[in-house]
């Protein structure tokens, strides 16, 4: 039998045709594309691609037969960081999808050319990562030679341009040329300190074309020059050449994008208003992150960028409420749909928002008004229930909107202060519970690649800014579902634990996608922010915002910001620098733990200070003295932590061999020794900022004592269930998600006899474990103490970091900061110990039977109405400052180097609303941690809060003169008699001076 040939033929023969004919086919398509080639191809195409690469794309050209079959050729580096896109057709479509296929990817240098006559365009991108520049090689050396040749700058500037082009990719420094980089170099110079985007335009730089160049520090890393195309697109320009260069420069990267644009068919650059809308649509791109759906308005209606990015915020706003209704019905893909689906009614919403807050149109409200009666009966006609839905809560949020940035020309991003009354007619229950109060106020925040919520519960307010980042789109979507559920807990949370200090409890979540930027983000919500709450230097009074701002609240707004998450000392110094460029009053107040002129939490431990401090007085209680008896603890976060590291120095520092540290986990591994953790080793990976699966094995001694990363499906499960398993006196959460233990997996920390696995839990975390969860667990016999309480200590010393900021200059702060941050330590002590006695003596009183975690509850919610009603009362009266006894207070308050080298300024420099909530709360605190719960709200029911406060302080005074005799005296029982007056003498008193029965 013949044997099957696997050449497919019969003979060498057929192959030696074949061969031929192949050969003389691409022979032939040699002949003619290389020639075609060279006579269409842009000349700067031949300067920015060697030999080698040209020889590549023609054999791609020709062996992809792309002209007449009409597909895309990719050709790929080995290395995957440097692709062309060969396509058919030359047009700025062609460009766009091309752009599309490194959506993904961050693209540092990119070459991009239409052939003279149309038929293909070729596209070039050099993507990250790349190999920093080698300052030594003789190419950079030769770059530099050429700049000096070039005499093109001065002499002194060329040791700081081969700064900057250190910063370039090889790929730039390899096609290196004079006249550009150094156009590049004077735009980033001209550019110091601007977070704006340039748009630079040149006309008949050569035959019919003008070059168009759009500059800008810290681009997006993905998707921004796609979007540029986009907008040039719509703008009807012809782009016929571009390029993209980013340096990554010691401080920040810098990118600048050049378009050479087809004069004669670019119709707005013979237009100067045409051209300045193209202008501005530009100047937005880097706040802005386009999309195929809503995007499809700008494409296809004429939308601005500023208009679609309000649809985008308005369905964002949509899906947070609605997806509590139906999480399934209402994705954030079926809204934007449905939206998408009814293209004029957008439109009207849209008009709707513009002519409620145009700042040019004095009627502009009314006839807002109107057209929302025109829109609801639009939507009468529509049956989906859903739909419905959606347009509604537009409207609302059109509705109640009290301010926005959107009319203000150089944005980062979009802001609106809403109206909290909103929150009644949306899901979720707000305002229908003690523990789920409507806020006073909360901002919402829209901008690219990211979505955010500041909510607070007081008119002057602080909490924390958190980024909550995302690596895929799934796992955006899932976080968006509880983003504003998340921030609304976070700042209730806030509330009570901030019932010591002047300023109302709030926070701040950014919710950041999967293409988002971090640093961007934090930019583009704070300057977002500061838009609504700034306003001119000589703005008359009564005038509470920005011109181009629209008033609704009619009040001036106080909030300060504080440090979260994946928050950076880079982050708040912009801040900082940023309130003081937009005026802020009190720009080194608005945000703290600044690192110079700020207390930093890590370095001083200030949050895991009061942790510990709770830990001891519970270890009390629990019948162990820990300064004379060994007790274990098990946390989760681990030593490079600010709150968990600091704990665990804390703990190492004052009870030494006592405390044996059992357990501990973070984001990557988690360690367990029964016998105690080696605490050498641990403050080894402290001080070096390591992870807890860095911990030596070697260090372990304990049965079953074990350390493990997250690189093994063992060592995940080791880190995500070690703090239900480990047994402890005390657990202390300082790290995780929101609600880890929750009413699915409480029992998970009960032991197999049903034991709870410890017997105490400080919550160092805000709020690690959902309520229900608490409640399980308590029943059980633990002891939660709250982190309201717990870890309070954080708070209260950005409070006081707040107070210098609003006092002193920089330079005094500094001057005085070792002494004040001393006496600022001692302050937080003497607060946590207050209340941590506070509660453990109401548990006692009660026997048990009220939780830990109510009486926190039953202290703030005290502490807070009593603060509140004395503020109120305060409003109307003197001057704080004006009474001793209230002055006495404020400097009662102060760290002593504050209240004696700068009194007056105190009183000068500090707003009357800020003192009068200072004075508010410190009396209210002050009293209950004294007297305990009930007794100071039980003498306010048929007295002013102002009155009984005051009577109280007055006889404050009297006893300690009191004291001061009996101390002199020599007296049987001179200790207990000493005990009961200062424990019962002011109560006394004060009932006496106000005849209460």
């Amino acid at each position: 039998m013949e044997k099957e040939r696997v050449d497919g033929g019969t003979g060498l023969d057929v192959v030696a045709e074949v061969r031929g004919r192949v050969s003389d086919e691409l022979v032939q398509s040699a002949e003619r594309i290389v020639p075609w080639f060279y006579d269409n191809m842009p000349p700067y195409y031949f300067q920015t691609h060697s030999r080698d690469e040209q020889v590549r794309h023609l054999q791609g050209l020709i062996s992809g037969n792309i002209t007449v079959d009409k597909h895309v050729l990719a050709l790929k580096s080995p290395c995957g960081t440097k692709v062309t896109f060969i396509s058919p057709g030359g047009g700025t479509a062609e460009l766009i999808a091309a752009l599309g296929e490194v959506l993904d990817e961050e693209i540092l240098n990119a070459r991009m050319y239409a052939s003279r006559d149309g038929q293909i365009r070729l596209d070039t991108f050099i993507l990250a990562p790349q190999s920093t520049v080698d300052r030594d090689g003789p190419g950079f050396a030769e770059a530099i030679k050429k700049v000096q040749d070039s005499s093109m700058l001065p002499a002194e500037e060329v040791s700081e341009f081969a700064d900057f082009l250190a910063g370039a990719t090889g790929d730039c420094v390899d096609k290196f040329e004079v006249e550009r980089a150094v156009r590049h170099f004077r735009i980033w110079k001209d550019m110091t300190g601007c977070e704006q985007v340039r748009v630079y335009r040149e006309d008949n730089v050569y035959e019919d074309q003008c070059r168009l160049m759009v500059a800008m520090s810290s681009p997006p890393q993905k998707g921004v020059v796609q979007e540029l195309v986009r907008v040039l697109q719509r703008s009807h320009c012809e782009v016929q050449r571009g390029y993209v260069d980013v340096y990554a420069l010691p401080d920040q990267t810098f990118g600048l994008c050049s378009f050479y644009l087809r004069q004669c068919a670019s119709e707005p650059l013979a237009n100067k208003d045409r051209w300045e809308q193209v202008e501005t649509e530009l100047s937005r791109i880097k706040w802005f992150a386009g999309d195929e759906t809503l995007e499809t308005f700008a494409d296809e209606r004429g939308w601005s960028i500023s208009q679609v990015m309000f649809m985008q915020a308005a369905t964002e706003f949509v899906h947070q409420f609605l997806v509590r209704r139906d999480m399934y019905a209402y994705t954030a893909h079926n809204i934007v749909h449905a939206v998408l689906a009814h293209p004029e009614i957008a439109e009207k919403l849209l008009r709707c928002f513009e002519l409620r807050f145009d700042p040019q149109l004095d009627a502009g409200e009314k006839q807002s008004l109107e057209l929302q009666k025109e829109i609801r009966r639009s939507l009468r006609t529509i049956s989906d229930e859903m739909t419905l839905h959606v347009f509604d809560v537009i409207l609302m949020f059109i509705r109640h909107t009290l301010r926005t940035n959107y009319f203000l020309p150089n944005r980062f991003g979009l802001s609106f202060r809403m109206d909290s009354k909103i929150l009644s007619s949306l899901p979720g229950d707000y305002g229908k519970s003690e523990d789920n109060p409507l806020p006073y106020g909360f901002f919402f925040f829209h901008g690219a690649n990211y979505q955010a919520f500041h909510v607070r519960y007081r008119d002057t307010a602080r909490g924390g800014v958190r980024v909550v980042p995302t690596r895929s789109q799934e796992n955006f979507e899932l976080e968006s579902n509880r983003l504003f559920s998340e921030v609304t807990a976070l700042a209730y949370s806030q509330q009570q634990k901030n019932k010591d200090i002047p300023e109302g409890g709030s926070k701040a979540v950014i919710l950041l996608g999967p293409r988002g930027d971090i640093d961007l983000a934090v930019k583009s919500m704070a300057d977002s922010l500061l838009d609504l709450i700034v306003t001119e230097p000589d703005a008359p009074e009564g005038v509470f915002t920005l011109p181009g701002v629209k008033d609704y609240v009619q009040q001036e707004e106080v909030i300060f910001l504080g440090p979260d998450e994946h928050i950076q000392p880079k982050h708040i110094n912009w801040i900082v620098e940023r309130a003081r460029e937009r005026g802020f009053r009190w720009p080194s107040a608005f945000m703290s733990s600044k690192p110079k002129t700020g207390i930093n939490h890590k370095e001083y431990g200030v949050t895991s200070l009061g942790v510990i401090v709770f830990v001891e007085e519970v270890l009390n209680v629990l019948g162990i003295d820990p300064h004379k008896e060994r007790f274990t603890v098990k946390f989760t976060g681990g030593p490079r932590g600010d709150v968990a590291g600091n704990a665990m120095r804390i703990l190492i520092e004052q009870f030494g061999d006592n405390a044996v540290i059992v357990a501990a986990n973070d984001g990557h591994g988690a360690a367990y020794d029964p016998e105690g953790l080696d605490h050498a080793e641990l403050m080894r990976l402290f001080k070096d900022v390591r992870g807890i699966s860095e911990f030596d094995p070697a260090k372990l001694r304990g049965k079953d004592a074990v350390v493990a990363g997250t690189d093994t499906p063992e060592g995940v499960e080791l880190r995500d269930n070690l703090h239900f398993r480990a047994h402890a006196d005390v657990f202390i959460p300082s790290g995780g998600r929101p609600d880890t233990i929750n009413e699915r997996n409480w029992q998970q920390y009960l032991d197999k006899d049903g034991v709870p696995t410890s017997r105490a839990i400080v919550e160092g975390a805000n709020i690690f474990l959902s309520p229900p969860a608490r409640e399980k667990l308590q029943q059980h016999g633990v002891m939660i103490l709250h982190g309201a309480s717990a870890n309070k200590t954080g708070v209260i010393c950005s409070s006081y970091e707040i107070l210098a900021g609003l006092t002193l200059t920089d330079e005094e702060f500094l001057s005085i900061k070792d002494e004040y941050v001393a006496q600022v330590l001692g302050i937080l002590r003497v607060r946590a110990r207050s209340e941590a006695q506070l509660l453990l003596t109401e548990f006692k009183r009660t026997n048990g039977k009220v939780f830990l975690t109510e009486l926190t509850r039953e202290v703030s919610r005290e502490i807070n109405e009593l603060g509140d009603r004395l503020a109120e009362e305060l409003q109307g009266g003197p001057r704080i400052g004006t009474r001793e006894d209230v002055r006495n207070l404020v400097l009662g308050y102060c760290p002593q180097v504050l209240s004696t080298k700068f009194e007056d300024r105190i009183f000068d420099n500090i707003p009357q609303s800020y003192l009068r909530a200072l004075v508010a709360s410190h009396a209210a605190a002050r009293i209950i941690y004294a007297e305990g719960l009930g007794w100071l709200t039980s003498m306010s029911q048929t007295r002013k809060a102002g009155e009984v406060i005051l009577a109280y302080l007055r006889e404050d005074r009297r006893l300690r003169g009191y004291m001061d005799e009996l101390e002199k005296c020599d007296m049987p029982y001179k200790e207990e008699v000493l005990r009961i007056v200062a424990e019962t003498g002011r109560r006394f008193l004060t009932e006496q001076q106000l005849e209460v029965e």
